[in-house]
């Protein structure tokens, strides 16, 4: 299986976990994300390029109250450098803060990294079918394109022996 394929591969239902209620979408730990990472590529480069600070809007829950603040740290951009089958591949993504005022910066950077590092592992194929859904379709589409390669290949090795002859 080639590295790609085994990235395309989705998690086991074990590993993904439900959305909070008023959440969009089933995820997957950050560690569990880092540790496919690894098993499937080896070591890679991530680097938080630039941290975003903005507004962070005030939040209220029934036992406590968080003021608004401007300058929070409210999300990162962020780049990963990954060889895969044999091709250096960058991406950079951003990641967000949900909530940004109820914490510290440095929380909330961790956080941002956090969701930027599962961003760009998803954009390598790691995770894609959380954000796709019914309609995931990668893995087929690999396999598919893995078989008519190797088709490719058996005409192509008939045709050179019958050439030989």
């Amino acid at each position: 299986m080639n590295q790609l394929r085994e990235l395309a591969q989705p998690f086991g239902a074990s590993l993904v976990s439900k959305a909070p209620q008023g959440k969009y979408g089933d995820y997957v730990k950050h560690s569990t994300v880092n540790e496919r990472m690894l098993s499937v590529v080896g070591a890679h480069s991530f680097e938080v390029v630039e941290l975003i600070r903005g507004q962070a809007a005030e939040v209220k829950t029934t036992s406590r109250s968080w003021p608004a603040r401007d300058g929070a740290v409210v999300g990162c951009l962020a780049r990963m450098t990954v060889e895969i089958d044999g091709r250096t591949v960058t991406v950079t993504e951003v990641g967000d803060v949900e909530q940004p005022a109820m914490n510290e910066d440095g929380r909330n950077a961790k956080d941002a990294a956090s969701d930027a590092y599962k961003r760009c592992a998803m954009r390598v194929g790691l995770g894609l079918h959380l954000w796709s859904g019914d309609s995931y379709f990668l893995p087929a589409q690999l396999d598919k394109t893995a078989a008519e390669a190797t088709q490719e290949n058996v005409v192509a090795v008939v045709a050179t022996a019958k050439a030989i002859r």
